[in-house]
């Protein structure tokens, strides 16, 4: 897919209270100020720390594309460029006699290198318009909280932050096509699910074989984003490995019948995820939560007794 035409990510609504707790923890408080909108900020900036760097955070919601993002993202530029020259005087003021050497656009996500360009460009005009606290080699760049690789584990680790990834896609071509391109996991899988039938003669053993391939795509898609935020990964990963020794024993000493086990289990599962893995967001804990039961019915670990035999455990 043409990069221009992807789905943006939604940063959700606390993004620039992530970056300021990421900038928190870069500079000890009276090298940080923070100047928002509300406080008679929005001129442009809403922050600068003491070593000459301004900073603006800036995060829509509602661009449906990487395209739209790229031009809102130069829009945002534009705009806030322009208001460090009208307002000038109040900027003069708060700065008290700093001079900016940088300006950093903090974004949850680019894609874009003639955003990089239109940035160096941005930063040409702003020299050009002679103020006192722009200095004469000033420069724009573009930042996102990868850049404070430190910072950002910190606000992991104490749910500060949220790993970002978006919502992965999957097409009822990819699932029709699995089972061609991996037999062995649906015949497993298709094994299992007739001891569901078994025991849930209502149940539907095509939908739902259907639904947790889809379900284990999802979340083969979560991890590989999730790749970005390697301590969200190893803790998932952590959390998965643990889960998956017990889930051998249970398999073999559980009188559950097969349906009670799995939704109990998907619950569990993501409950332990929200419990223990720090930037974890919710939607991502339940698609990793299904999506992992689908792996693991196509991969052994969990297995059910026929209901004959529960039914023979259950009379005992």
């Amino acid at each position: 897919m043409d990069i221009d035409r992807r789905p943006a990510l939604d940063p959700g609504n606390a993004f620039e209270q992530t970056c300021w707790s990421i900038l928190r923890r870069r500079y000890p408080p009276e090298k940080l100020v923070y100047i928002p909108a509300e406080m008679g900020g929005d001129a442009g900036i809403e922050g600068y720390s003491t070593d000459g760097i301004a900073y603006q955070c800036y995060a829509d919601r509602d661009s449906l594309t990487l395209r739209n993002r790229t031009d809102k993202q130069k829009g945002k530029l534009y705009d806030d460029t322009v208001k460090l020259k009208k307002y000038a005087s109040r900027l003069e003021e708060l700065l008290n006699g700093l001079i900016l050497e940088h300006y950093f656009l903090m974004v949850p996500e680019f894609h874009a290198a003639e955003l990089v360009s239109y940035a160096h460009s941005r930063a040409a005009v702003v020299r050009e318009y002679g103020l006192s606290f722009i200095s004469p080699t000033f420069a724009i760049h573009i930042k996102t909280l990868h850049d404070y690789p430190s910072e950002l584990r910190a606000a992991l680790a104490d749910g500060a932050a949220k790993a970002a990834v978006p919502p992965p896609l999957v097409n009822a071509t990819e699932v029709g096509l699995f089972p061609s391109d991996k037999p062995h996991l649906v015949t497993v899988l298709e094994r299992k699910l007739a001891v569901l039938k078994a025991s849930t003669p209502e149940a539907g053993v095509r939908a739902l074989r259907d639904r947790f391939i889809r379900a284990f795509l999802q979340k083969e898609g979560v991890m590989a984003s999730l790749r970005d935020w390697p301590d969200t990964w190893e803790a998932v990963e952590l959390r998965r490995q643990l889960r998956e020794e017990y889930l051998e024993i249970e398999s073999e000493l559980s009188p559950d019948d097969p349906s009670s086990r799995m939704l109990s289990l998907i619950k569990s599962y993501q409950a332990d995820l929200e419990a223990h893995v720090s930037g974890i967001r919710e939607p991502d804990a339940q698609r990793i939560a299904l999506g992992q039961v689908g792996d693991w019915l196509m991969r052994c670990p969990l297995d059910f007794r026929a209901a004959s035999r529960v039914r023979l455990i259950r009379s005992i």
